[in-house]
C-alpha cells in the first residue's frame, strides 16, 4: 500500500503550523516602495525609476556537496519556493533543497507575481481560507509581503520571498537551464547548459510556467484548449501587459470614465463600433455593465466594470473591438498602491498558442509590437487625463495558458470541478474561484460554469512516467475547462506547499515522489 499523505505530513507541519498561525496579522500596511522593472518601458524615463531587485538570495557556492540534493526546484515561481521551503521543513536541519533558475543573480524572483508584475492577486473565494493549514505558506508571503489586502508590490514580494528562502536554508542557483537524463522512468541527474555540472536530486519539482523539464523529460502535454476541444489546440486566453502607470490616480480615472459617459455622441460612437463586431448577444454583454462604475472592492484594489474606458481608447485609435487577434483594451483589475502608482491588468495581446510557446523560449519578453501599443496607450492616458502619465512595461508578459502535461497520476477534470473536486477523503485543500477565459477561446462552444467550490490533491502534479518529478502550476495536469481555474496562482501555492511536503515525505522513505498521495 503507498505511504499517504496526510498522516505524517501533520506531523511533518504541526509544529511550523502552530508558529506561523501565532505570527503577526496577514493584513498589514504597505511599505512605500514602486516597482518600476523594464528599460523597454513606454518612456523613457530616468533608471532612477526603475525596479531594482532586493538583497541577493542565498546563493549556493559551486561546490561539489552542492551538486546533490534532497530536492531540486526548477523556476522560482511562487508556487515553487513554496513547495522548496515546505519540503525544506519536512526534512529538517540535514535537508538539503535548493530553487534552481535559468534567470539571471539579479533577476527578481517569484516569476508572473513580480517580473509579470501581476500585482492584483486573485484570492481564494472561499471565505476562512487565511485559517486553513494548506493556505500556510501563501499566507506568510503575503504577511512578509506586508500585502495590505488584495495587491502584492513586486519589489515587496521579491524582499519577502528572498527572506523565506534564507529562513528557512533553501539555496538559490541562478543562470542554470536544466536539461534532465532519464533513465528507467527517473531524472538520473539535469545537466546545466553550458557547463560539465551535473545537478542530481532524489526529486524534482518543475515550477517554470511553461512545464520546462517536463517536456525535455518526455512527458507528453496539452496545447491550448485541445483538451477540451481539439479544434482549440492552437487557441488560448489573450495574454497581457501588466504596467506600473505613474501621474495618474483613482480619481482620475472617475472623472475619465465619467466624461465619457456623459459624452452622448461618442457613446453612440461605442455603441456602433461594438455592433460592428459583435453578435447581438455578445453586443448586450458588453453593454450590460456599461454604465456600472469603478468598484472598490478592497482597500487597495479595484475593479474597472464598465468597458467605457477601453471602447473609448479603440474608438480614437480605429481599432476593431474585437478580443480575436491583436490588442484589446478590456476591463480591469487595478491596485492602488501607497505612492500613488497604479498596477494595472486590463490590456491584452490575443495570440495562438504556437506564438506563446515561442514566446515563452524568448523568457516571455514584450514584443515590439506590445511595446508600440503601450506608447500610444500612454499618450492617450496623458491626453485623457491632462496629467504627466507614464507607463512603465515589466521584464515579462502575463501568458495564462499555453499548455498542459497529460502524463500524471491523476488529472483534475473540469467536470470534476463542478462537481466538487477530488473525494474530501482524497485531497489535501479547497479552493474557490470563476473559471476564467479572459479574451475568450475559439471554438469553445460550452457555457461557462458558475463559481466552483472544489476539493483537490497532489496526483495532478505528480508525473506517472517520470517518477521523481512533479509539475506545479499553470502547466500541470488540467484537463478541459479546469486550465481555467487551475491556472489561477493561489491554488498553485496551495498544492506547491502539499508537493513540497510529500516530496520531503518520499526523500526521507527513499521512496518516488509518485506513490506518495493525497489521502
Amino acid at each position: 500500500m503507498p505511504p499517504t499523505f496526510k498522516k505524517l505530513a501533520a506531523i511533518a507541519i504541526f509544529f511550523v503550523a502552530i508558529k506561523l498561525l501565532a505570527d503577526s496579522p496577514y493584513f498589514k500596511e504597505t511599505k512605500d516602495s514602486i516597482a518600476h522593472r523594464n528599460e523597454a518601458s513606454a518612456t523613457l524615463d530616468t533608471a532612477s525609476l526603475r525596479y531594482k531587485p532586493a538583497n541577493k538570495p542565498p546563493a549556493a557556492p559551486p561546490t561539489s556537496v552542492d551538486r546533490h540534493f534532497d530536492i531540486v526546484v526548477y523556476g522560482d515561481e511562487v508556487p515553487g519556493i513554496c513547495a522548496a521551503i515546505w519540503a525544506k521543513k519536512t526534512l529538517g536541519v540535514n535537508g538539503n533543497v535548493a530553487v534552481v533558475r535559468s534567470n539571471d543573480e539579479s533577476a527578481a524572483l517569484g516569476g508572473v507575481l513580480t517580473r509579470g508584475g501581476l500585482g492584483y492577486v486573485d484570492l481564494d473565494k472561499i471565505p476562512d481560507w487565511y485559517q486553513q493549514p494548506y493556505a500556510q505558506c501563501f499566507r506568510e508571503f503575503l504577511d512578509k509581503a506586508n500585502v495590505p489586502e488584495s495587491c502584492l508590490e513586486p519589489k515587496m514580494a521579491d524582499k519577502a520571498l528572498k527572506e523565506m528562502l534564507s529562513e528557512a536554508g533553501v539555496k538559490v542557483i541562478s543562470n542554470s537551464t536544466l536539461t534532465p537524463h532519464v533513465v528507467d522512468q527517473k531524472i538520473e541527474y539535469a545537466e546545466v547548459k553550458g557547463s560539465d555540472i551535473k545537478i542530481k536530486a532524489n526529486s524534482f519539482i518543475d515550477v517554470t510556467q511553461d512545464a520546462e523539464l517536463a517536456r525535455k523529460a518526455g512527458l507528453s502535454y496539452y496545447t491550448g484548449y485541445e483538451s477540451q476541444n481539439i479544434k482549440s489546440k492552437n487557441e488560448t486566453l489573450a495574454i497581457s501587459i501588466v504596467p506600473i502607470v505613474t501621474g495618474l490616480t483613482m480619481s482620475d480615472l472617475r472623472r475619465m470614465e465619467d466624461e465619457i459617459l456623459y459624452n452622448t455622441p461618442l457613446v453612440e460612437k461605442i455603441k456602433a463600433s461594438i455592433t460592428k463586431y459583435k453578435d447581438d448577444a455578445s453586443t448586450e454583454f458588453w453593454m450590460r455593465n456599461f454604465w456600472s462604475t469603478i468598484y472598490h472592492p478592497y482597500r487597495d484594489g479595484y475593479n474597472v466594470r464598465s468597458v467605457a474606458l477601453g471602447a473609448a481608447y479603440h474608438v480614437d485609435r480605429n481599432l476593431p473591438f474585437t478580443q480575436d487577434k491583436g490588442f484589446f483594451f478590456d476591463k480591469a483589475n487595478i491596485c492602488a498602491y501607497k505612492d500613488d502608482s497604479l498596477s494595472w491588468n486590463g490590456f491584452l495581446f490575443k495570440y495562438q498558442v504556437d506564438q506563446l510557446m515561442k514566446m515563452e523560449a524568448n523568457n516571455r519578453k514584450p514584443t515590439p509590437e506590445m511595446l508600440k501599443e503601450m506608447s500610444y496607450l500612454q499618450e492617450w492616458l496623458q491626453k485623457k487625463s491632462g496629467k504627466d502619465v507614464r507607463v512603465f512595461i515589466p521584464d515579462e508578459v502575463y501568458i495564462r495558458q499555453s499548455l498542459n502535461v497529460r502524463d500524471v497520476v491523476n488529472p483534475l477534470t473540469g467536470q470534476e470541478i463542478i462537481k466538487g473536486g477530488t473525494e474530501p477523503e482524497k485531497s489535501i485543500g479547497s479552493f474557490s474561484y470563476d473559471f476564467d477565459l479572459r479574451g475568450g477561446v475559439k471554438d469553445l462552444s460550452s457555457r461557462i460554469p458558475g463559481l466552483p467550490v472544489y476539493n483537490f490533491g497532489i496526483e495532478s502534479a505528480l508525473a506517472s512516467k517520470v517518477n521523481n518529478l512533479a509539475i506545479v502550476g499553470r502547466s500541470s495536469g488540467y484537463v478541459g475547462m479546469a486550465v481555467s481555474v487551475g491556472r489561477i496562482a493561489t491554488v498553485n501555492i496551495y498544492q506547491g506547499q502539499g508537493v513540497g511536503v510529500a516530496a520531503g515525505l518520499a526523500s526521507k522513505w527513499g521512496v518516488p515522489l509518485n506513490t506518495i498521495t493525497s489521502a
